[in-house]
């Protein structure tokens, strides 16, 4: 045996026992120190249906590799290996007894949730903020937002659960926002109470796992219902399409106040610009045998989405990108990949259909933490 295939034995080894015991810093240490060694095995771990401790293991490690990768200038055949690396492996599945989350190692993720279910009521108190997008709601779907002062001030576990199983009360109403697709809601400081019931959203976050204190949590202590599966998340990712208008939503939800988001034509096609904050969150629409004009950060990595279509992508460097041929990469809807700052990038529809791409960009150092 060579060392090579003798090395690949023991990641695969270690990563088994990984699954195992997901919380065995000593194991962990030990795999993280292979870096970009770890992605040929890697990828098959996080492309399973795993308990959510092993997959977020798995998870940490790949963003460990990430870290280092993005920590300076990146070329372009590694460029191109990383987002291969993350084409192949999709959305990281994390099933949950309300939902499943489809995640991105930078912070994008697509939550299914079921009818008249959703998060617990949390906030975040380090690090995390996030933008949330309504692409459908359930009936009586909504999101809930109000300060931690503001929620020390009504909360009563017996009544707030009896408002949360139906009963009306004015005192947990007046925060209760009906959610509807379109709808963006920026959570940009933290402390902010706050949770999603019974929609599909798209959330762009600045980490992509918890970290959050919850104040009221009623899906405590219940299961991960049979139906959700690999199956029912590629039906459910199949089916959602840019919603036709978005708006952001702020004040009050007795008062609220909308502001259209306006769709902007660019070459290739139109976009809508979601959020630019702390995360910069939109969704383009590229047009039926035509292609984007070059984009790129200096400074940001990108989670591009392919929410529906087919098409390519020119990826590399400026001097790749000038090339006659330069390098590019199929995509597809369902598809998920991972940007460098400073690569640049095309997208290319080939089909006769729109090629629908979500794109979440910020900062590696804020999202691989």
């Amino acid at each position: 045996m060579t060392a090579a295939a003798g090395l690949a034995r023991q990641i695969d080894r270690d990563l088994h026992a990984l699954g195992r015991r997901p919380a065995d810093a000593e194991l962990r240490n030990r795999l993280a120190a292979h870096g970009r060694e770890l992605l040929p095995a890697l990828g098959a771990f996080l492309a399973r249906d795993l308990p959510l401790p092993a997959l977020e293991a798995y998870e940490d490690l790949y963003k460990g590799v990430l870290r280092a990768a993005l920590a300076g200038p990146v070329a372009g055949p590694l460029a191109r290996e990383l987002a291969g690396f993350q084409l192949a492996v999709g959305l990281l599945l994390k099933y949950k007894s309300y939902a499943v989350k489809a995640a991105s190692p930078l912070g994008y993720s697509i939550f299914l949730q079921n009818p008249g279910e959703g998060f617990s009521f949390q906030r975040h108190v380090t690090h995390k903020t996030e933008v949330f997008h309504i692409l459908d709601a359930h009936p009586g779907g909504f999101v809930f937002l109000c300060s931690h002062e503001q929620w020390l001030a009504v909360y009563e576990p017996g009544r707030f659960a009896a408002w949360l199983a139906g009963e009306r009360d004015p005192r947990y109403e007046r925060y209760r926002f009906a959610a509807a697709p379109g709808d963006v809601f920026v959570l940009d400081r933290l402390g902010v109470v706050h949770t999603v019931v019974g929609c599909v959203l798209e959330e762009f976050a600045t980490i992509s796992t918890d970290h959050v204190e919850r104040l009221h949590n009623q899906n405590a202590g219940r299961p991960v219902p049979p139906h959700l599966d690999r199956a029912f998340v590629g039906r459910g990712l199949a089916a959602l399409r840019t919603p036709p208008a978005s708006r952001l939503v702020e004040g009050e939800a007795r008062r609220p106040r909308y502001r259209p988001l306006p769709r902007v034509e660019v070459p290739g096609g139109s976009r809508i610009l979601l959020a630019d904050g702390f995360v910069t969150a939109s969704e383009r629409l590229v047009e039926p045998g035509r292609e984007t004009a070059v984009l790129w950060s200096e400074r940001r990595a990108a989670a591009l989405y392919v929410r529906a279509g087919r098409g390519r992508i020119l990826l590399g460097t400026a001097e790749e990108l000038a090339r006659p041929t330069p390098p590019s990469l199929a995509i597809a809807g369902r598809q998920v990949l991972t940007i460098p700052p400073g690569i640049r990038h095309v997208l290319i529809n080939e089909e006769r259909s729109p090629l629908e791409v979500v794109a979440h960009e910020i900062e590696p150092a804020v999202a691989l933490i």
